[in-house]
């Protein structure tokens, strides 16, 4: 299949002239290969009724769908139509290298004589910068440009165009840029980027440790101060059910005492009996716990962080009974 070279410099119809469309690269396969043909087509039917936005998108639907250096020219001459002056410049170089190696040289000369005649007519933009950064990030309307952009002009399509530049630990950077539709030299200087504020786009937290943050021993602290709280409330609690149930015996053993011999009572006071017995079991058990609760609340006070390096932790705990009081008195 040819397909025809549908414009020439001012945009007069050739239909006569046809040029070989063979392919470029990779052909198209099974039902790919009639579709990019019926685009093309398509694209060329819209060129000629004036429809060129139209006709640009068919021709570039058919060429991504099988590349062919006529498919490409059409689109080249189409672009040039739309304003796409810059984009039309690098097509016909594409299509003039293409045919140099592959012909036919009558495509060659067409491609090389239009994209002299768009040298003449494409806007250069010129991004420059001083000392560029480190790990410089630079983008044109999005896409990526490494620095081999810097300090050259290249050719662009008019229309509004943004630079932005960023680096890591410096602010972002960018500009609009508005490119007329005939030929202009455009310069954007990227001025050199500010530093950062230590704080951007970070917690605080995540920065530097403020001055209340837990020191490495925190876990064992946090731990200390359970331990030594359960242990002390046990041992608080054991200590006034050990005295209280205490007093209660001491008080019935003494009355029994006149009455009874080595446990031997009358039978109207074994009750009493069994009462005081019962209240020394639990005397006993609230002492137990009081050693018990004490014992653990020491450990956990051991493992409280000591405020001086250089001593250990002392701690005392003295039970105190008193008037309307029973408790325990810890100092360390």
């Amino acid at each position: 299949m040819k397909r025809g070279l549908l414009f020439l410099g001012s945009g007069a119809l050739l239909g006569a002239v046809t040029l070989s469309g063979a392919a470029s690269g990779q052909r198209a396969q099974g039902a790919v290969k009639p579709m990019a043909e019926a685009l093309f087509w398509q694209g060329r039917d819209l060129f000629k009724q004036g429809q060129y936005p139209e006709a640009c998108a068919k021709f570039e639907e058919s060429h991504r769908l099988e590349p062919k250096p006529g498919t490409l020219l059409n689109l080249a001459v189409c672009h040039e139509k739309v304003g796409m002056l810059a984009t039309a410049w690098a097509e016909l170089g594409s299509v003039e290298e293409i045919a140099r190696r592959e012909g036919p040289a009558e495509r060659a000369a067409f491609a090389r004589a239009e994209r002299a005649a768009l040298e003449r007519r494409i806007a250069r933009i010129e991004i420059r910068m001083d000392a560029p950064p480190a790990s410089l990030r630079l983008t044109l309307d999005g896409e990526p440009l490494s620095g081999a952009a810097l300090n050259a002009p290249f050719p662009i399509d008019p229309g509004r165009h943004r630079v932005a530049a960023a680096a890591p630990g410096k602010k972002a950077w960018s500009t609009a840029v508005d490119v007329p539709p005939e030929r202009a030299s455009i310069v954007v200087t990227i001025p050199a980027l500010e530093d950062a504020p230590a704080v951007a786009g970070a917690p605080r937290a995540a920065l530097a440790p403020r001055a209340t943050a837990a020191p490495p021993g925190a876990p064992a602290d946090g731990a200390g101060r359970t331990l030594m709280a359960m242990g002390f409330s046990v041992g608080a609690a054991g200590l006034m059910v050990g005295a209280v149930a205490g007093a209660l015996t001491l008080a019935r053993s003494g009355a029994l005492a006149e009455v009874c011999a080595d446990d031997r009572c009358p039978p109207s006071r074994r009750g009493d009996l069994s009462t005081a017995r019962t209240l020394a079991n639990v005397s006993n058990v609230g002492f137990a716990a009081l050693a018990v609760g004490a014992g653990v609340g020491l450990a956990g006070l051991l493992m409280l962080p000591s405020r001086d390096a250089t001593a250990s932790p002392r701690a005392a705990l003295t039970p105190v009974i008193g008037a309307g009081a029973i408790g325990l008195h810890v100092s360390f």
